[in-house]
């Protein structure tokens, strides 16, 4: 019997968990049947939510509306409209910001606005809340107006428009520096066109722009001629050309090099009828060099020294004896050279065919300083001596008494460095008065010269201060018979 006990009870058991089961599986039910509702429930009422509110994340014409109201989403819009801000990007990285409330801007939106809710809104709100909404007003639902006399003033008050430090627009040009010529770049104008600008900005206001560049748009003054123009470009390799050559001018034992620093003030670029590069030359500044280089080496008009058969060094007074640079030739031949553009050495006191074309006048040798630059072949004559004398080779080959010219009438003769200009014989000469027939005739200024006096009575002493002669040198006719043989055009005569 206690057996069966057991048993019983043991099916009580089971079919009391046999209840409890059913019993659970019944309230999962209704709490799953209860949670589908209330999800149903909360999905409706979001849609609902949302057919007035925008969805998370949604973004207006930059401005985050995220679950704000039209009205709402509007006056966070306006407050972004006018609170805009307008960038000038400017010369050299400068900005200058415009702002909203600088031009007394104000914004309207439009009620059509509301519109977009329809978008996101009702049971769809589920599928739109993960894409993007960012979106752009569509024309014409924002109106946006500023202050002309605002604008006005703050376009005037700008720096660009009115800089503290106004830079002038400059072209690009070709400049002598240190290293020769270089390209010396453009220059932007740093002032902005007022009215061009006003008309920008105004236009950048409406549009909402965040930036106007300057520049770009053209605002400035721009240069003509930039660093890259093809004309200056190929006026820049002919002046490299030009920084490499040196003109080497030989006077004597003095070189003069003409270079760059030279050569610049001669130069300026032109252009071909063709538009190609050109190179100009400058006349006038040319002969102002040859000018210069006139008065620094010639010697004709110098005072000079001599030394006379004493041994003692005078000095002579200029006379018609010493170098006279031909200018003229001188411009037109540096012309040649600087066109050519190759570096030359010229000795303008070699003797030569091709440096004495450079000379009016010349000398034996190119001297500035000592007494060399007569040689040793030449003729000397003292005044308070009354006498003269030959060189040849450097040693006394003649010498006579003398009759110079008449101080006491003023006839004296002149004094100074001189040359033999002519010889002839016999010859007529005739002044003021008087026409004389002589046999030998050797003139080395201005109607003054050496010739046979067979009329004077002696030669030397004191004779000339009441007997002399018109401003010649008067020699015994077998004197001047033998310095005639022995003189040569263009021989050095010192009178002192």
């Amino acid at each position: 019997m206690g057996s069966n006990r057991t048993v019983n009870k043991s099916n009580k058991k089971s079919k009391r968990r046999t209840k409890a089961r059913h019993a659970s599986a019944g309230g999962g039910v209704v709490a799953a049947i209860l949670a589908f509702v209330l999800v149903i429930v909360a999905y409706v009422v979001m849609g609902f939510y949302f057919s007035s509110h925008f969805l998370p994340g949604t973004v207006v014409n930059g401005v985050d509306v995220s679950l704000m109201t039209a009205e709402k989403a509007k006056n966070e819009l306006v407050d972004a409209f006018e609170s805009y801000k307008l960038t000038l990007n400017e010369l050299d990285n400068k900005q200058e910001v415009i702002k909203g409330s600088d031009i007394g801007l104000t914004a309207s939106i439009s009620n059509e606005f509301n519109n977009m809710l329809n978008v996101p809104t009702g049971l769809s709100w589920a599928l739109n809340i993960f894409m993007d909404n960012k979106f752009e007003m569509p024309d014409g639902l924002v109106s946006l107006e500023y202050d002309d006399d605002m604008l006005d003033t703050t376009i005037d008050n700008l720096e660009c428009v009115s800089p503290q430090y106004p830079v002038e627009v400059k072209n690009a040009e070709i400049v002598l520096s240190d290293d020769g010529f270089v390209i010396s770049p453009e220059t932007i104008g740093n002032t902005a066109h007022r009215d061009e600008l006003r008309e920008g900005v105004a236009e950048a206001v409406m549009s909402c722009d965040e930036s106007i560049n300057l520049l770009d748009n053209g605002y400035y003054d721009m240069p003509e001629i930039c660093s890259d123009d093809p004309i200056l470009q190929e006026q820049k390799k002919a002046y490299d050309e030009l920084n490499n050559m040196i003109i080497s001018l030989k006077f004597g034992k003095k070189t003069v090099p003409v270079g760059i620093k030279a050569i610049s003030k001669w130069v300026k670029p032109g252009k071909n009828s063709d538009g190609t590069f050109k190179l100009n030359l400058i006349t006038d500044e040319i002969t102002k060099y040859v000018d210069t280089l006139a008065d620094t080496y010639d010697t004709l008009d110098k005072v000079k020294k001599f030394k006379s058969h004493t041994g003692d060094i005078i000095d002579v007074q200029p006379g018609g004896y010493g170098w006279l640079l031909d200018r003229e030739f001188a411009v037109d031949k540096l012309k040649a050279l600087v066109l050519a553009r190759k570096s030359v050495t010229i000795d303008l006191t070699d003797g030569s065919e091709a440096s004495n074309a450079w000379w009016f006048r010349k000398a034996e040798v190119y001297e500035t300083e000592g007494t060399g630059y007569y040689g040793n072949t030449y003729a000397e004559v003292s005044i308070s001596e009354q006498h003269m004398w030959m060189f040849r080779d450097g040693e006394v080959v003649y010498e006579s008494d003398v009759v110079t010219g008449n101080p006491n009438t003023g006839n004296s003769t002149p004094m100074g460095a001189f040359k033999i200009i002519y010889h002839q014989a016999p010859a007529t000469l005739t002044g003021p008065g008087y026409s004389t027939q002589v046999a030998y005739w050797m003139v080395f200024a201005d109607d003054v010269g050496f010739h046979d006096a067979t009329w004077q009575p002696y030669f030397g002493g004191d004779l000339y201060l009441w007997n002399g002669s018109h401003g010649c040198v008067n020699l015994p006719y077998n004197k001047a018979a033998e310095l005639y043989e022995l003189v040569y055009d263009g021989m050095p005569v010192f009178v002192y």
